[in-house]
């Protein structure tokens, strides 16, 4: 009988034989994987072995050519990581910000989820990571580590290892990363800290989630959230005032900046789900863009310091408002 070869990576190892094999062929049902793993039809370094077995980086995986084929598997020479038919639709990756072999740094463009949706971001790294990863992994799949909305712009970062995953996780949780975002907001805000709580809401009629914000815990999806907001420069939209901030957040809720602006009578200019005035003829909803990350020091080879520059397109909404880049 014909077989095909997969070799384990560093991120497969130690790892038991059948939870590998139901990410690296998802079509097939966990009782299908026992049983070929049962009947030799998958196998370790060309021999019989057990679901539970434990696979070690360098290791052989022999699947059986016609269930490889039939499942859409790659031979390592394609260095292919799963099993999902090639989307020829998926829209080119995001300019890259930073890249090694733990993490990917991008910067997100308006308007692109970074996970849930057809053409959403999570994807495009998946393809992107089977392309290029230099030791592709039968069990491990890139993925975003921490949330940004579909209409913020800028960074977002994926995991490309599972040592980067484990780390850059465990910083977010610890509150050891810090995130820096830059806003247009209406009104004129203030310095300070916007200390609240957000409680996940209901889809709306409109179609989408939104998330209430206030002072005191709703029920079990209330979260506090903290926010530390310090003004740039002012100016004026249609004769209205309006506010250049960035925002420092120690929690990432969902919608958090969105949200708590709204709360605080300063909502994002052209944020109408948030109570924000339309921005007539333009390309984007709203402005807000995470430009900065600061991370501690590693030994992963990550910079202290990601910066992100504004975008063009904000910077031209800057100069409509009257402010200056000289303000900036």
């Amino acid at each position: 009988m014909d077989f095909k070869d997969f070799t384990a990576s560093n991120d497969d190892d130690n790892r038991r034989l059948d939870k590998i094999i139901r990410v690296f062929i998802p079509d097939l049902p966990l009782s299908e994987i026992y049983k070929l793993i049962r009947k030799g039809l998958i196998r370790i370094n060309q021999k019989k072995c057990k679901a539970e077995s434990r696979v070690a980086a360098g290791d052989i995986i022999s699947i059986a050519s016609f269930i490889a084929d039939s499942k859409g598997a790659s031979t390592d020479e394609t260095k292919a990581t799963g099993h999902e038919k090639k989307s020829d639709k998926l829209p080119s990756l995001p300019p890259v910000v930073f890249e090694n072999q733990h993490i990917l740094i991008l910067n997100k463009p308006y308007n692109m989820s970074v996970h849930g949706e057809e053409n959403s971001l999570d994807k495009i790294v998946l393809e992107y990571y089977r392309k290029n990863a230099a030791a592709s992994s039968l069990s491990f799949k890139p993925g975003p580590l921490h949330r940004i909305d579909k209409k913020t712009t800028g960074l977002v970062v994926f995991s490309k290892s599972l040592e980067g995953a484990r780390w850059f996780t465990e910083k977010i949780k610890n509150h050891e990363i810090t995130k820096l975002y830059y806003g247009l907001f209406q009104g004129k805000v203030k310095d300070g800290d916007w200390r609240d709580v957000i409680t996940n809401d209901r889809e709306n009629s409109a179609g989408f989630f939104t998330v209430n914000a206030g002072n005191e815990i709703i029920d079990e999806n209330s979260r506090y959230a903290l926010s530390h907001v310090k003004a740039l420069a002012y100016g004026s939209y249609n004769g209205d005032p309006v506010s250049f901030a960035k925002i420092h957040i120690e929690t990432g809720r969902k919608h958090q900046i969105r949200a708590q602006s709204s709360l605080h009578k300063t909502p994002l200019l052209g944020d109408l789900a948030y109570g924000g005035k339309k921005i007539a003829g333009s390309r984007q909803d709203f402005f807000l863009q995470a430009s900065e990350l600061h991370i501690p020091e590693n030994e992963l080879g990550i910079p202290s310091l990601i910066e992100l520059p504004l975008s063009d397109y904000f910077k031209e909404m800057l100069k409509h408002c009257d402010i200056n880049k000289s303000d900036v």
